[in-house]
């Protein structure tokens, strides 16, 4: 693609025009990236201004491996366009959107403190329900489902919740190829506030909830919602529909905020004011009893989960779909065959004494209370938690989640999780701050041996933090490890040995 013709199609790039000359804008562009590394012949570089690095100090590499043209927020020197007026993480996702020009034709956006990963597995597995060919984008990579309708997972180069848009626009470019009509992307703070998803062609956008996380990077709960709000009032595309938990106190207030934009937007949740009402939620030992109510009409659904919170994701997506046009009916009917996300209130139930064992991603104060308040609704036993903080993050929210451990279960184990530079015992130290009769277990396998080792008849244990992870971060080590992997291994060693004995 010409540079001339690349720049003229977007709003962003047109004002780049007037600094360049005809022989540049008459250049064939081969590819565009912000890593010096990867540039090639005929790229062009953007020069970003991370956390740990600043583009511009590469500019030298990206011109030696070929770059043709450079673009900086600021450069003293004349072979570089620089920008003033617009940032060049915003530059960059619009270049690399321009390029890759194709995308699935409805791309939802799901954002959301809690409930983003299933909530785009819900829609993903609904839509497939109704016939279309579907994926779902986010924590767990791209999943999408096969001509033998098995499920196909492509996992995320650099394990974030939202792609880096070197590899989101590259990946909406293939799903369009491989005719994805229907996509469900989760939305990231991070990836809101860093320009990642200005690019993307939103028809549609889900907000699931707003509690305290990232604040080591949003500073307060007002940039953190801030940042979550953008989504509905600047990438989303007018004319679109938008799904709201308006049991949720930041749900309420986006509503009230956006409910006079060009958008058709649907509330959820157990509110009279709900336009999809949740009349009531009844957990049983593996499954939930759901009764909805949409235009004055009764929908009773079983679904074969459990949590709360996981009836909010599933009328999330239900939500959106419905708003989206697709019919009620199908929906409402459909949501009963739905299946878990991996590591998200996923079951363990094959032991001998009817107890269970809970692999979820739980890694913030509210999370962590939600998954333990469903399991108290409905254990007949004692409730173990067994969990650790990531090192590197959020400080704030260690003592308090070590608090509600202990208010909710009968045994607290506290265990590393993702300790990256900073020494386990201090992150042990400032959990156990919130739950000082905890027992201590640093080594996470040996932790999961012996949480199960304590299960008694109807208990149940919730291992929390890691979810669907594959791996832990220790130092500058990435080791594997899968909690569900070690779970399952532990109970099967348990139960052979109880059958040779």
């Amino acid at each position: 693609m010409l540079l001339r013709n690349l720049i003229s199609k977007n709003k962003y790039l047109k004002g780049l025009i007037k600094n360049m000359s005809e022989n540049l804008l008459n250049h064939d562009v081969k590819g565009i990236s912000d890593n010096s590394k990867k540039v090639k012949e005929d790229y062009i570089f953007v020069a970003i201004k991370g956390d740990k690095f600043d583009g511009s100090d590469y500019v030298i590499e990206a011109k030696k491996n070929g770059a043709f043209l450079i673009i900086a927020n600021k450069s003293d020197d004349k072979d570089i366009i620089v920008i003033n007026e617009i940032s060049t993480r915003l530059l960059y996702t619009e270049l690399l959107a321009t390029f890759y020009k194709k995308q699935p034709k409805e791309i939802i956006g799901v954002t959301g403190t809690n409930g983003k990963t299933s909530t785009v597995e819900f829609c993903r597995q609904l839509w497939v329900q109704a016939g279309w060919k579907a994926a779902s984008m986010g924590t767990l990579g791209i999943k999408i489902e096969n001509v033998l309708n098995k499920s196909l997972i492509k996992s995320s180069k650099q394990n974030l919740t939202t792609f880096n848009p070197s590899d989101l626009y590259k990946e909406l470019y293939a799903l369009e190829n491989d005719n994805i009509s229907h996509l469900a992307l989760e939305a990231s703070s991070h990836g809101i506030d860093q320009f990642r998803l200005d690019g993307v062609k939103f028809s549609a956008a889900i907000f699931t909830n707003l509690s305290h996380d990232h604040l080591d990077y949003h500073k307060n709960i007002e940039n953190y919602f801030k940042s979550k709000k953008r989504l509905f009032t600047e990438i989303l595309q007018n004319n679109s529909a938008v799904a709201i938990n308006i049991d949720d106190k930041f749900g309420k207030r986006l509503f009230n905020e956006i409910k006079n934009k060009n958008h058709i937007i649907f509330t959820y949740g157990q509110s009279l004011d709900a336009d999809i009402k949740i009349n009531s939620i009844k957990q049983n030992n593996q499954n939930i009893d759901l009764v909805l109510e949409y235009k004055n009409q009764i929908y009773n659904s079983t679904i074969g989960m459990i949590g709360k919170f996981q009836a909010y994701n599933v009328v999330a997506a239900a939500s959106i779909c419905v708003a989206i046009g697709i019919d009620p009916n199908l929906i409402f009917k459909s949501i009963s065959y739905l299946k878990p996300a991996r590591g998200r209130m996923e079951m363990i139930s094959n032991n001998h004494n009817n107890s269970i064992v809970i692999i979820d991603y739980a890694h913030t104060p509210e999370a962590l209370e939600y998954v333990l308040k469903s399991i108290r609704e409905i254990t007949k036993g004692r409730i173990i938690t067994l969990f650790g903080c990531g090192g590197d993050r959020d400080k704030e929210k260690r003592e308090s989640m070590g608090e509600l451990a202990k208010e909710f279960s009968d045994l607290v184990i506290v265990t590393d999780d993702n300790p990256r530079s900073e020494t386990p015992a201090n992150i042990r130290r400032d959990i156990l701050k919130g739950c000082p009769n905890a027992e201590e277990v640093a080594d996470r396998n040996k932790a999961i041996n012996y949480a199960i080792s304590k299960l008694q008849k109807n208990d149940f244990l919730l291992i929390a933090g890691k979810g669907h992870e594959t791996s832990q971060t220790i130092g500058i080590e990435t080791l594997p490890f899968d909690d569900y992997t070690v779970a399952k291994e532990t109970i099967k060693n348990i139960e052979k040995a109880r059958e040779t004995h």
